[in-house]
């Protein structure tokens, strides 16, 4: 009744032309893969050629307890002289200082955004530093510049919440200005200015 003609070809076994088309193209899958793999390496951006160090020290610039920043006037420039004397001195308390280096803050609070009500809802802490860094054996000026940081902060009508809001916005604002100070003065004692 029902014939079936049996050919070299059974039902879900590939030909010989499509295993051979198969297997080039897994072969050059395999070649384009390892081409691109080829240019890919582990290991930081900029680095030295070759051996790669993780420490999690601070680097030493060999000034650490060297630097003095006199006393502050106000809160918001002993936070910064905090955070400076941190990150300049790597912990290390001050003692027989090598410079100085002399600070002028000027800081302020600016609404922003203001509903139907006339009441900021939005606020901007700016913090503007002007920094002199000074050899003490010879009163030689080594640096002087400007720096300036700005932090965004929201108002609300609880009193509580709004004084939290620019202490942290006081605190976030003197760590990003002593970083900004802080390479400025690594440069210039490190040659680089």
């Amino acid at each position: 009744m029902w014939s079936c003609k049996v050919s070299g070809n059974h039902p879900g076994t590939p030909s010989r032309r499509n295993r051979r088309g198969s297997r080039t193209l897994r072969v050059g899958l395999a070649l384009a893969a390892a081409t691109v793999l080829a240019g890919c390496q582990a290991g930081p951006l900029y680095g030295t050629a070759g051996v790669y160090t993780f420490s999690t020290e601070p680097q030493s610039y060999g000034y650490e307890g060297r630097i003095a920043i006199p006393e502050p006037n106000s809160r918001t420039e002993q936070l910064l002289r905090n955070e400076l004397l941190f990150r300049l001195n790597r912990g290390t308390p001050v003692t027989q200082p090598i410079y100085e280096l002399r600070l002028a803050l000027d800081s302020q609070a600016r609404g922003l955004i203001a509903d139907t009500g006339d009441i900021p809802r939005s606020a901007i802490f700016v913090e503007k530093a002007r920094f002199t860094l000074v050899r003490l054996s010879d009163n030689q000026v080594v640096l002087s510049g400007d720096r300036m940081a700005t932090v965004p902060y929201d108002s609300t009508e609880q009193l509580y919440q709004n004084q939290r809001a620019l202490l942290d916005a006081r605190k976030q604002t003197s760590r990003l200005l002593a970083s900004q100070i802080e390479l400025a003065v690594n440069a210039a004692l490190s040659g680089g200015a």
